[in-house]
Parts: structure tokens; sequence; C-alpha cells
């Protein structure tokens, strides 16, 4: 098969304070695909238009009437924040060597995330960091995200290195393809570590599958374990990644493995990286 390449990453920031982890990621993820990596800030325009409205009031702890908030001092925060994130880009990049573009737009943030996307291989978001625990609800920006980018996505736990074992799924599609591909080149990096997770299915495809990722990878250094599904569902392939300790997962960005909302309780739960292959 021919090698997958991701040749340019964009990574989203925000307001958080995980915007550091999540830069460095990235530039991890970067070196191991040599790929070009962008920076992209979006000023929310929903909160900046929010601010203009006479009743909307910030909550104060131990204020029970809230603080007065005004379009001006929203738009002072906002510059205040990009000028930081700037700064930030910057040093990172020169630690590490790095050259990384900084951008920044205004708009709807999951909407004008998916546009910037259009140009890139590979879009890598931090998902919400209210999300603690085993929450199965992630975040409107991420849910909105995921169900609309056109390009791969990562998401990443806050906190969370790109680190291994690796750990893929295969159905035989285009897209499976891709995540066993990526998911080789960064096994490499681990003394050839592999899991591969199969579907539930009859013997008779998973057989066929077998012989599909024999024929169009090379396998050779490689330590695989095939791990074939009782039922595809989240807790299924959390259990996996628990059993073997992995710590990045690959999937295709179908409902092959995993509905929508099985894929967001994926993330919500999953305390790893995770990327989506279109």
């Amino acid at each position: 098969m021919k090698k997958t390449r991701i040749d340019r990453i964009l990574v989203a920031l925000d307001s958080s304070a995980a915007n550091q982890n999540i830069l460095r990621a990235s530039i991890t993820l970067a070196s191991y695909f040599h790929s070009q990596l962008n920076a992209l800030f979006i000023e929310d325009a929903d909160l900046i238009n929010a601010a203009e409205l006479p009743f909307v009031r910030e909550i104060v702890l131990g204020s029970p009437s809230g603080r007065a908030i005004n379009a001006a001092g929203m738009e002072r925060s906002i510059q205040l924040q990009t000028t930081q994130l700037r700064k930030l880009v910057a040093s990172v990049a020169q630690q590490n060597q790095i050259d990384i573009a900084f951008n920044v737009l205004r708009g709807n943030v999951a909407r004008t995330l998916c546009e910037a996307s259009g140009q890139t291989d590979l879009l890598v978001i931090g998902k919400n960091s209210l999300l603690q625990g085993k929450s199965r609800r992630v975040g409107s920006i991420t849910r909105s995200v995921m169900s609309s980018v056109q390009c791969d996505l990562a998401v990443l736990h806050y906190g969370s290195n790109i680190e291994r074992p690796v750990v893929t799924g295969f159905t035989g599609s285009t897209a499976s393809l891709r995540a066993v591909s990526l998911a080789i080149d960064l096994a490499h990096e681990d003394h050839g570590q592999l899991i591969i997770i199969l579907p539930a299915t009859d013997d008779l495809k998973y057989e066929q599958l077998n012989k599909a990722i024999e024929e169009n990878f090379n396998m050779q250094q490689l330590r695989i374990s095939l791990v074939r599904l009782p039922n595809n569902s989240t807790d299924q392939i959390l259990h996996v990644i628990q059993q073997f300790h992995g710590r990045i997962l690959l999937l295709e960005s179908s409902s092959a493995f995993l509905t929508d909302e099985q894929k967001q309780a994926l993330i919500a739960q999953a305390d790893i990286p995770v990327i989506f292959l279109h």
C-alpha cells in the first residue's frame, strides 16, 4: 500500500491553560509525520456579540447578581489573549527549533475552524477541559467539529502526550487502511508494538480482514496483536486500550466501528489522544 502522508497539521489553540501541552503534542505529531505545523486561534465572535447585550452578566463567585460585561472590555480581553498565544507559539517554536505559523481568525469557533481546516491534512484540537472522569458528553464545539470537519481529526486529552503502544482499528475500508498505515509509522518508534482491533463479524469476514492486512502491509519487524471485538462498542474499545496499555488510538471516522454518539462517548472517556481518519 502507498504510504499515507500527513503533510500539513493545523493545531487549534483556545483560552485554556493547556495550550502549551496541546502545542507540544502537535509538534511531536509533526515530527513523526514530517509535517508542516500551523497554529490557529479563533476569536469567538459569538462571545463578542453576546457582550453587547444589556442583560448579559458575568457570573462571579460570591456575587448574587454577577458583573456587567461590555463589548469594549471583552475586546480588550480577547486581544490580550491573542497576544499571549502569539508569544507562547513563538517561545515553544524556538525551544523546539521548528517553524510554526500562527494565524488569528474571528467568527463562530466550530464553523470557522472547520472552514480553516479545509487547507490542512490533520486538525488537532483539545477536548473540553470540563470533561473529567467518565462523563459521556463532549462540548458543543467538539461535537460540531467531529461531525463537520472534512480532514483527519486528532482530539487530545488535555495534558496527554503522544506516546505508544499504538492501537488502531481495521475494517477493510480505505480510511482504515490509512489508519493502519499511520499506526505502523508510529509503532516503529516503539519497538514495533502494534495492536489492531477487528470489528465484531463472522468467521469468513474475519479471515478476509486478516488476509487484507497481510496483503496491504509489510508487517516484518512488528509485534502485532490482533483483537476481535465481541461487539462494536465504546466499552469494548476502551477495554482493549486498557488491556494493552494503549497510549494513542487511530480509528476511521465513519460509523464502521462506532456511531457518532459512541465516538463522542469514546472521546469523553478516553484519557489518550484519538485520531479519526477520513
